[in-house]
Parts: structure tokens; C-alpha cells; sequence
């Protein structure tokens, strides 16, 4: 993992690490935008498999809605109206657009209008379905490739409806076993918090939020809201119960997307490149040929089933292709040279510096094996940077000093406002699970809570 505490160089180096690593290229002249490059675009592609695999199997049905959203159907309800609005581009065409449309920033408003369609009785429900899309929104902060972007995608939403509190509350669970398991495939270490109610998303009742690592600070990554029925009631969602009652149905969101190739280059890459975790890397074995061609390597019959493998053949400058897959972040580089094949062996380099040979007949097993153990240790690394980074503190200096702090906070504003100021740390969110702590700042009774630098 990557530190600097100076913002400027790490920029550099998080700029450097995208660009030279083929993922995208940044300099598209409008601020917030960048342009996917094809190895970076089969890594999202790779993330999104994962994800369209785990909610296939989940029985959440795939759909897509429209990019423009009707200010009518916004304003239905005024919390996300007003907490989007200043955020949102406005559509015009070459002439005077009468029906006033923007981009939608997230999909609540463009989905719950149909909702309320679709949805007449129990019989309906429940209803899960997501949308793989693209969202804007008109940052004013600074901008970060993958991080903060004004396009943000692709990006997954997860929404569902239900005819009780108990279903919605069991669908947020799986919101969150679910998240735990892409973050397992990109081996990295997670931060799970509850929102206080003031900072869940607008109308919602309650949030659970992912963090992870990024430099020296943190940054969300993903959320699992509980809206309630607030939304239901602002996009009249109904239903007839079993007794032939009207009720207004209770929702869920789920959502994330781009910002997870934030969470592997946070906690995975180093000062030579990428490095990227087996199971989602694009290519996980780099063949390099030297002093003989690609058909030569072709004809040995090596056995590289069910993996993703790519050969680089050597023009000028061997230390040039190595260079190139080290940027890459490529799990692993096969050598095979004359010596190689007299022996019968292949030379096998892995991206954490590691060196071995290995029997052409065993090298499926070998390989497979070491991708397993590669993605293991990557895990277990980015596990032990979390939990040195956290600490539980009974004073203000210690959770100053703190990377990330644990302590007491009453639930008050006016609490939180000045610990954030004497801490220099944002409020993260509470533990998942709910400890008493006294407030370290007045002291009444509160709870454990998490505090930090964050983007």
C-alpha cells in the first residue's frame, strides 16, 4: 500500500498509477470526466461480472431506466429534491426544453414514479430489481479519478420494495453480505459503520456505509440504506394487504460502482504500479517469450485452463515488457526461454517479488495455487493495515493522534461540531455494534464512534 501524506505527490502518484497503468486517461478537458481505456474498462468489467453473477443468484432481476429524469417526478419528494437540485446538469435542446429534465444524479427519482405503477397489490411484492448506469453530478469539490468524478459508472443500484419493515430490514442484511463478498474478491479490508440519521441519505430511516483505505484516510464505499416508508409515502406507493388494507410499502437502495477500482489502487498498489487481486485482474498470467516466438511457447501444450492469461512477446527490450506488466499489475509473469524448454521448466515471477521454477506438467497446479495464495495475502494485508490504522481512545490526544478513532459521542450536533474541529476528523459513523460510551466531549451517555480524515 501507497502512503504520502503530502495530497499533492500522492495526486501524482494516484494519476500516475491510473494512466501508465492503462486504466484511463484523465485528461478529457472537461473537469470531473476521464476516458476508460480498454485494460481499465475489463477490470470494471470484471468487478461488474462479479456483481451481476452474486445478484443473479440472489434473485435480483436486472432493468434499465432512462439517463433523463422529469423534474415532476423529483419534486415528489422535496428531501431529495432539495438535497440534489444545486447538484444535478439541466438538459436543454436546441430550442426551449418545455419538460425540464436533468441527469439523473441517482435513480430514486426516475424509478419511483414506475413504482407506483407497477405496484398495486401484495401479490407484487416483493419487488428487486437493480440498474447498472451512469450517474451526475456537478462536483464543486476537487475531483479524483474514481474516487470523486462527475460522471460516476459504471454503478450499480440496487432498490426493492416490500410489504413489511421485518422483509426491508432482511434485505439490507443482504445488502450487506453481499458487499462483504465483492470486497472479498477484491481482497480488501472494509470499515462498516451505521449513519447517524442526520447523514443518511435523504428521507431514509437508516444506513449502513463501507469504507476503505485511501493513502491516510478513508474513503465510503458503498451503502446499504433502509428508506423506510418515506419515499413510498412521497412517490405514493401502495399496496392492498392480505385484509384488502391499503398500505404504503417499505424500500431499500443499495448502490456502488466505479469507486471499488478506488479501493483495490488504494490498498493493493505500491510505488512500481498496479496490483491488482487474482480473481478480478483482467489477465492473470503474463507469458513472456524470451529468445523464442510465440508459436514455439504454443506448441510445449502448457495447460492454462480456466485461467486468464496473455502472452507478451519481447521486441527491443525484455526490461521493457517486464516494466509494462509490472504497471499493469499482472499477478504473475511466466519466462520461458531456450533453457526453459531443454529443462522442461518455467520461470515464474510474482508482482509481490517472489521467484520460482516450475515443471511444465505442474504448472496449472502451481499457478492456481499461487494465485490462491495471492489474493489471501493481499487480503490479509490490506486486514492488518485496517486494524493498526484503528484505535480506542478515552481522551482527545490520543484520538488526534489516531489514524482512526474510536470514542464516545452523545448523538448531539453540537458535540460532533467540536470534537470534528479538536480532532481534525470527520465523523465516520457508530459501530455496528451498539457499545456505550460516555461522550468525550460532554460526557453524557453515547456510543462507540468512529472518527477520521476522509474524502
Amino acid at each position: 500500500m501507497f502512503i504520502n501524506k503530502n495530497e499533492l505527490e500522492f495526486s501524482e502518484w494516484w494519476n500516475k498509477i491510473i494512466f501508465e497503468g492503462g486504466l484511463a486517461d484523465n485528461r478529457y478537458k472537461i473537469k470531473g470526466l476521464f476516458v476508460w481505456m480498454p485494460y481499465g474498462f475489463s477490470l470494471m468489467k470484471m468487478v461488474k461480472k462479479n456483481w451481476d453473477n452474486l445478484f443473479e443468484q440472489n434473485n435480483i432481476s436486472e432493468l434499465y431506466f432512462p439517463l433523463f429524469v422529469p423534474q415532476e417526478y423529483a419534486k415528489q419528494n422535496e428531501s431529495w429534491w432539495n438535497s440534489f437540485k444545486e447538484q444535478a446538469f439541466y438538459v436543454l435542446g436546441y430550442f426551449d426544453n418545455e419538460k425540464k429534465v436533468f441527469l439523473r444524479p441517482t435513480g430514486e427519482p426516475a424509478m419511483y414514479p414506475m413504482f407506483s405503477l407497477w405496484i398495486r397489490s401484495h401479490r407484487d411484492l416483493p419487488l428487486r430489481v437493480y440498474e447498472t448506469v451512469s450517474s451526475f453530478r456537478n462536483e464543486t469539490k476537487s475531483t479524483k479519478t474514481f474516487v470523486r468524478d462527475v460522471e460516476i459508472g459504471p454503478w450499480y443500484e440496487i432498490h426493492t420494495v416490500h410489504s413489511t419493515r421485518e422483509e426491508a430490514e432482511a434485505e439490507i442484511e443482504l445488502g450487506i453480505k453481499m458487499n462483504d463478498i465483492i470486497f472479498d474478491n477484491l481482497a480488501v479490508s472494509r470499515l462498516k459503520v451505521r449513519k447517524p440519521i442526520q447523514d443518511c441519505f435523504p428521507g431514509s430511516v437508516g444506513a449502513i456505509e463501507f469504507y476503505t483505505l485511501l493513502n491516510d484516510k478513508l474513503v465510503e464505499n458503498a451503502s446499504c440504506n433502509n428508506l423506510g416508508q418515506a419515499y413510498a409515502k412521497a412517490f405514493n406507493i401502495k399496496f392492498f394487504d392480505e385484509n384488502e388494507k391499503e398500505q404504503f410499502a417499505w424500500q431499500t437502495c443499495t448502490g456502488n460502482g466505479e469507486r471499488f477500482l478506488s479501493a483495490i489502487i488504494g490498498n493493493h498498489s505500491d510505488d512500481k504500479g498496479l496490483v491488482l487481486p487474482p480473481v478480478v485482474a483482467p489477465i492473470q498470467v503474463a507469458i513472456i517469450p524470451i529468445k523464442i516466438s510465440v508459436d514455439e511457447i504454443n506448441k510445449l501444450n502448457l495447460d492454462f485452463s480456466n485461467l486468464r492469461v496473455k502472452e507478451f512477446p519481447v521486441g527491443k527490450s525484455i526490461g521493457d515488457v517486464r516494466y509494462k506488466t509490472e504497471k499493469m499489475g499482472i499477478p504473475l509473469r511466466i519466462e520461458i526461454g531456450p533453457n526453459e524448454i531443454s529443462e522442461k521448466k518455467a520461470v515464474l515471477i510474482w508482482r509481490n517479488g517472489k521467484k520460482e521454477s516450475c515443471l511444465f506438467s505442474d504448472l496449472n497446479k502451481v499457478v492456481v495455487t499461487g494465485l490462491d495464495n495471492f489474493q489471501k495475502d493481499l487480503r490479509l494485508a490490506s486486514e492488518n493495515e485496517m486494524i493498526k490504522r484503528i484505535k480506542i481512545c478515552d481522551n482527545k490526544i490520543d484520538a488526534k493522534k489516531a489514524d482512526i478513532a474510536i470514542i464516545g459521542w452523545c448523538g448531539s450536533a453540537e458535540c460532533s461540531d467540536w470534537l470534528q474541529t479538536d480532532l481534525e476528523k470527520e465523523l465516520i459513523g457508530m459501530t455496528l455494534e451498539k457499545k456505550k460510551v460516555k461522550c468525550l466531549h460532554c460526557e453524557k451517555d453515547g456510543e462507540a464512534t468512529y472518527f477520521s480524515k476522509s474524502y
